[in-house]
């Protein structure tokens, strides 16, 4: 250990050299991380903050609320399929609106307010009673667009009064406000003229199951399909392609990390190799001196991660609100500990050359 620190005492200039290095990989992933988190967790809040197991789309619509079509006899229907413990109506529409602040893009979801679909989030005030179709919960992002308990909220030629304020229940990047099915059918009526006249119909059927039911073996009704919530989620235009392209990026970066501090190390272990032949002749066990690598790689990353980890929280205060960047507790650890994991596994690499050097060379032996 005294080794170890005696070195980056000596090399200092070298070693952060690798800190920097290491400071702005941890930087990078961890930026890549918040936008992935952001992106994700922006559109999928409606699906995650849910009461529901599942959800029942057309079988044309691909998983996607937006191009669903579901007749309303469907929620009877599902209401009696095995497993099912509660079926309920969900229309979703994607609309302009406007709140205190002026005109906003808003995701609106008309839902049974005691039944399945409703988000479980409810930070203030309350969600809509059954019935109550002049009021509306709203998720925190309409929130902080200005929009409190009492605010009005107008699509079309219908406004709403807010009761409630849910958490981490928006969809597809937009604020998102919860209202009644038929305060729905009024601002869809409003916006789209072109479903004036038509049948009543849905987005989807929301799904409660019995516990321990598995939502791949519920029955669909004629011409639907049924998505747990997860894969709903995961069913959203764009999201899946998003999260697997960014941590596709993120687990690359952490690659290369390991390849940084394995060459790195490769070098130091190559130049000092005269010096590592001396100590191995002075009677340093080869265990010692691959500790001292290795201790040193650790001290490096850990520096380097610390340092990568407030320049990224510095930009995320910095970033506007319309960046979607979401900097969550966990996904910081575990991308500072991958981080660390990668550096000393890049440093084991430097072992074996370590093993090999023959102490003979501090005598004027041949180099190995």
């Amino acid at each position: 250990m005294m080794l170890a620190f005696a070195e980056i005492r000596r090399t200092r200039g070298r070693f952060l050299s690798i800190i920097g290095a290491l400071s702005l990989i941890t930087f990078l992933v961890l930026t890549l991380t918040a936008l992935s988190d952001g992106l994700f967790y922006g559109s999928t809040g409606a699906y995650r903050s849910s009461n529901a197991q599942a959800y029942a789309f057309s079988t044309d619509a691909e998983g996607s609320l937006i191009r669903s079509r579901v007749p309303v006899s469907d929620v009877a229907a599902y209401q009696n399929v095995e497993g099912v413990t509660q079926a309920s109506g969900i229309g979703v529409l994607l609309a302009s609106g406007t709140g205190p602040e002026g005109e906003l893009d808003l995701a609106v979801f008309g839902v049974e307010p005691e039944g399945a679909g409703v988000p479980t989030t409810v930070d203030q005030g309350r969600m809509p009673t059954p019935g109550e179709d002049g009021a509306a919960a709203v998720d925190q992002t309409v929130a902080d667009r200005g929009a409190g308990i009492g605010s009005t909220i107008t699509v079309g030629d219908r406004s709403v009064s807010v009761v409630g304020i849910t958490k981490d229940s928006s969809y597809q990047l937009q604020p998102t406000i919860w209202t009644t099915i038929p305060t729905w059918r009024a601002m869809q009526a409003s916006v789209r003229p072109e479903t004036r006249g038509l049948p009543p119909s849905l987005s989807a059927v929301a799904l409660e199951l019995s516990p321990g039911t598995d939502p791949n073996s519920i029955a669909p009704v004629t011409d639907t399909t049924v998505l747990s919530t997860a894969d709903a989620a995961l069913a959203i235009p764009g999201v899946k392609e998003q999260r697997s392209t960014l941590n596709s990026i993120i687990y690359t970066t952490l690659l290369v990390a390991a390849i940084v501090v394995a060459l790195f190390f490769a070098l130091i272990v190559l130049e000092k190799r005269e010096l590592f032949a001396a100590l191995k002749a002075l009677g340093t066990s080869t265990g010692r001196l691959g500790t001292t690598v290795l201790t040193q790689a650790l001290v490096a990353s850990v520096v380097g991660v610390i340092i990568g980890v407030a320049i990224a929280r510095l930009l995320g205060l910095a970033l506007p609100a319309e960046i979607p960047t979401l900097f969550r507790l966990d996904s910081l650890i575990q991308v500072s500990v991958f981080t660390v994991v990668a550096s000393v596994l890049g440093a084991l690499f430097s072992l074996r050359r370590i093993a090999r050097i023959d102490p003979a060379t501090a005598l004027g032996g041949a180099l190995q």
